[in-house]
């Protein structure tokens, strides 16, 4: 029987209200008991004196490009970046080559992963095959094979006829529908619509093209019953509208990308296409908005919608693939907000555990007795760096890049196994 004490450490749990410090005692992948000076022999011992001891975290974002970029990422990179940023669980997107809008791709992503053995990766389907937004995916296989939710993440799904069925079919499976919510139409430039694409003569990518896809996405949610997820929120009127509809009672969530929350377009000026995001980094109004809506409760969870891509594409804004890799530095950068006093550490805890496994209906994210021994354990205060050395991604595309971080994972453990070790 395998037992593992992890000692001394500062718990926090959201999904039970727990905060003390305590001693976790995890036997077969299982959390067994938690309680003060926990004893057992011939126990392996975990030291966390100093330490924050919380459930594994959930990122409901991540692009691994494996099956079809694998030059970017893989499913073996990605699941190390995950782990080294806390993360057990990631939910991976469905613009691979081919993409997951059937069931052999779902089950190479889900024999790969559980050959390299780091975190659990769950896959999502497409809303739509080939993700050309005209004609509906097999919902039912797809998840059946194991997919957690259906998006065409990228592609916007234009057709409010097709969205409409897509929420009816998904609310009958119990399963959201996430949605990249930019109306191409508008949405077909290159940064923000503001200052800086007026001074530097780029194409934008209007606000208002984010936010007409929310408000209609809540009004097919309404009039269906269905669950709608909203992908990394970015302004200020797109909060306003899905608390106007929580408010409804719509089945309404959103995550923000912390990004989103550290800068502004003006990042654009200092990282240039490293900056470059879909959507775009938004205004100073828009940001100071995000965080609100994380401190409210609006906003629902974090998200990395890690994305990344090789040195050569992105070289200049203009012709730059649009994306930041983030599994790393989520922590670091979601612990400003706490730094700052603007949410408490269990807020932040809740955003990357139980929160995010209530949105795909994932039985995770807590360290209730008998559930799966998935435990994050970090040092706050720890300060590091983001560079060659200690990135394990594939891609190096980051604002971040050879900054000082503050916050840094310690030990990672998944199914009471220890994936990662600093």
């Amino acid at each position: 029987m395998l037992k593992l004490i992890v000692k001394n450490g500062y718990v926090i749990d959201p999904s039970q209200n727990l905060e003390g410090e305590f001693d976790i005692l995890v036997e077969n992948g299982k959390i067994k008991k938690i309680d003060k000076n926990i004893l057992v022999p011939e126990a392996e011992i975990i030291d966390a004196k100093g330490l924050i001891v919380c459930p594994g975290f959930i990122d409901i974002h991540v692009h691994l490009r494996d099956p079809g970029q694998t030059y970017k990422e893989d499913i073996e990179s990605g699941s190390r970046c995950a782990v080294a940023g806390g993360f057990t669980t990631i939910v991976c997107m469905p613009n691979t080559n081919p993409p997951i809008d059937n069931t052999t791709v779902v089950n190479y992503i889900l024999q790969k992963s559980k050959s390299v053995g780091l975190c659990r990766v769950l896959p999502t389907g497409t809303i739509t095959k080939g993700r050309k937004g005209k004609e509906i995916a097999d919902f039912y296989s797809l998840k059946e094979a194991g997919c957690v939710a259906f998006t065409d993440d990228g592609s916007p799904v234009m057709d409010s006829s097709v969205m409409r069925k897509a929420l009816e079919l998904a609310s009958q499976l119990g399963v959201p529908i996430m949605d990249h919510c930019e109306d191409d139409k508008l949405a077909y430039g290159v940064i923000n619509e503001g200052e800086v694409s007026a001074l530097l003569g780029l194409s934008s990518r209007a606000p208002e093209a984010e936010e007409i896809q929310i408000a209609r996405d809540g009004i097919l949610a309404q009039r269906t019953g269905g669950h709608v997820h909203i992908q990394h929120v970015s302004t200020k009127l797109s909060l306003e509208i899905i608390e106007f509809f929580k408010e409804k009672g719509v089945k309404i969530t959103c995550e923000v990308n912390p990004n989103h929350l550290l800068f502004t377009e003006r990042e654009v000026l200092n990282s240039g296409a490293n900056a470059r995001v879909n959507p775009p980094l938004r205004k100073k109004e828009d940001r100071l908005a995000l965080i609100e809506g994380v401190k409210r409760g609006i906003i629902d969870c974090f998200a990395t919608d890690h994305a990344p891509h090789q040195t050569f594409e992105k070289e200049l804004v203009e012709f730059a693939m649009p994306g930041i890799i983030g599994l790393q530095t989520a922590l670091p950068s979601a612990l400003e907000l706490y730094r700052k006093g603007i949410i408490s550490l269990k807020k932040l805890i809740e955003m990357f555990t139980i929160n995010p496994a209530r949105i795909i209906g994932v039985d995770l994210g807590t360290l209730k007795l008998g559930s799966p021994a998935d435990i994050t354990i970090f040092d706050p205060n720890k300060e590091w760096i983001l560079n060659e050395e200690t990135n394990l991604s594939k891609s190096r595309n980051t604002p971040l890049w050879g900054k000082v971080l503050k916050g840094k994972v310690i030990y990672t453990i998944k199914d009471g196994k220890m994936v990662y070790k600093d």
